[in-house]
């Protein structure tokens, strides 16, 4: 303007902001810019953006080149102020200057997808190996959840190289999608357990379409799984078994399991074993107790046989208090030979014969009916001692059994109170320890033998046709050792 003789040709100059202003000369305008410039510098609000922006634009290359860029072209400030406007304009200017290309570009978009849509829908009926897979999960398991490929056509297409699992979870008719680890955050054990066997599965079917003769290894797969999903993993190995691709080899310390596969002939019986770690290494032996092995063998084997005669102790005992309840007298009888009692030293195996009589209706009859059957007990586990190592399934009952009686007798020797002894009338081995520590607290050495017969006996004692598992998995190295410890408190 003053180049220009702006205010020498009398030229007004008309602000309109708040109020009007008219500016008539060049000193005016320089004092308002001025005054204009000030305020706006001592704003400490706006000086502090200004401050951060720069920060921002400094620890950038590419900003501090956009800022020089825009320096020399203030023009696109206002375009800034709307990104979308401003791409949008950008698009619209670079397809005009390509329109032919363009053109040609949307044409062959269009042929392909019509050309995707046909191979999508066909690539969709096919049944890909994964879906085939999941289908036998989803089939076999149950699990509160159902298994889904999210992108079974992208994989049939060759798109994506791994196939990715979708979960429905489920529940009384609801079904919501889930992420895996949404879904694995829910889950028992059992549930996690079955998920995992996917991989497992997947690996045999590919390996079942290719012929591939295979070993399959069988690691305890049925720890922690409830008994629907037990018997499920059963039957697909049964399936695997009749393959001739396959061979098994299953390894379990689940005697049900053990006895599962077995019952069900997924397993030859000459082909179970029964596997124990011993001082020359492991030794694997030909399985017992796979049936019952109260009714198969002790009880033929009662009358001579003296460790199955004591085997059969807590069997008989069970099946009196099944059938007659826990008053009857030969129920207390039996009791007074598991647990230390006024009477235990009294009790001989004429005696014991009796309630197998009573108990089975058969006749029959032992050569030693007058030793007493804790004198029995004594010599069979001093004689368990000193015999080889092995499953020894009679040898461990014994020794269990004799252990109890022998860490009872000590106990109740030291508390010396008949009375109080007689009293007792359920738990017998906690309750004595219980005493024994209040009045004994110094003898802390037998104390801590004492705790040991509590965690190792009672399970190897109060057996029954169900369950063998605890005394099956346990060494009788073990109960040999315990025998001996006890033996030595005495």
């Amino acid at each position: 303007m003053k180049d220009n003789g702006f205010f020498k040709a009398k030229h007004i100059i008309r602000l309109n902001g708040d109020e009007q202003l008219e500016i008539t000369s060049e000193a005016e305008l320089e004092a308002l810019i001025k005054e204009e410039k000030s305020r706006i510098l001592g704003d400490a609000g706006l000086r502090r953006k200004f401050e951060v922006l720069e920060k921002q634009i400094q620890k950038n290359v590419t900003l501090r080149g956009f800022e020089a860029y825009i320096q020399n072209h203030e023009e696109l400030l206002p375009e800034l102020a709307n990104l979308n406007t401003f791409k949008e304009k950008l698009w619209r200017s670079y397809i005009k200057s390509n329109y032919d290309l363009y053109i040609s570009l949307l044409g062959k978009i269009q042929e392909a997808a019509d050309q995707s849509r046909e191979i999508q829908e066909q690539a969709a009926k096919e049944h890909t190996l994964w879906q085939a897979v999941i289908d036998i999960f989803n089939e076999r398991f149950v699990v509160p959840f159902r298994l889904e490929v999210a992108n079974k056509v992208q994989v049939m297409l060759g798109i994506e190289a791994v196939p990715q699992l979708g979960f429905v979870f489920t529940d009384e008719g609801d079904e919501l999608q889930v992420d895996r680890n949404t879904l694995l955050e829910s889950l028992s054990t059992g549930e996690k357990k079955a998920f995992y066997l996917l991989n497992m599965l997947f690996d045999i079917e590919v390996r079942r379409l290719s012929g591939k003769e295979t070993l399959v290894v069988i690691d305890d797969i049925a720890d922690s799984f409830d008994y629907k999903n037990k018997y499920a993993i059963v039957q697909y190995l049964s399936d695997l078994s009749e393959d001739p691709c396959f061979k098994l080899l299953i390894l379990t310390h689940n005697f049900d399991f053990y006895r599962t596969i077995e019952s069900r002939k997924l397993v030859k019986r000459q082909n179970c074993f029964m596997v124990s770690k011993t001082v020359q290494g492991v030794a694997f032996q030909e399985a017992v107790g796979i049936k019952n092995i109260f009714v198969n063998v002790w009880k033929p084997g009662y009358h001579t046989n003296h460790r199955m005669k004591i085997c059969s102790i807590p069997f008989m005992r069970n099946l009196i208090e099944y059938t007659k309840g826990d008053a009857d007298v030969d129920y207390i009888l039996l009791t007074s030979l598991l647990h230390w009692k006024v009477d235990s030293r009294q009790i001989t195996v004429a005696d014991l014969n009796g309630v197998y009589e009573r108990l089975f209706g058969v006749a029959g009859g032992s050569a030693n009916a007058d030793v007493l059957v804790l004198d029995l007990i004594d010599g069979e586990s001093q004689a368990c001692l000193s015999e080889p190592d092995g499953i020894n399934f009679e040898n461990k009952v014994v020794l269990a059994i004799a252990t109890r009686l022998c860490a009872e007798r000590f106990m109740a020797g030291k508390i010396n109170n008949v009375e109080w002894l007689s009293s007792i009338n359920a738990n017998q081995t906690p309750v004595l320890l219980s005493r024994y520590r209040e009045q004994f607290p110094m003898e802390a050495t037998n104390i801590k033998v004492l705790q040991k017969v509590m965690l190792m006996t009672p399970e190897n004692i109060h057996l029954n046709s169900f369950m063998y598992e605890p005394i099956l998995d346990m060494s009788d190295q073990h109960l040999r050792r315990l025998y001996s410890e006890v033996m030595a408190l005495t």
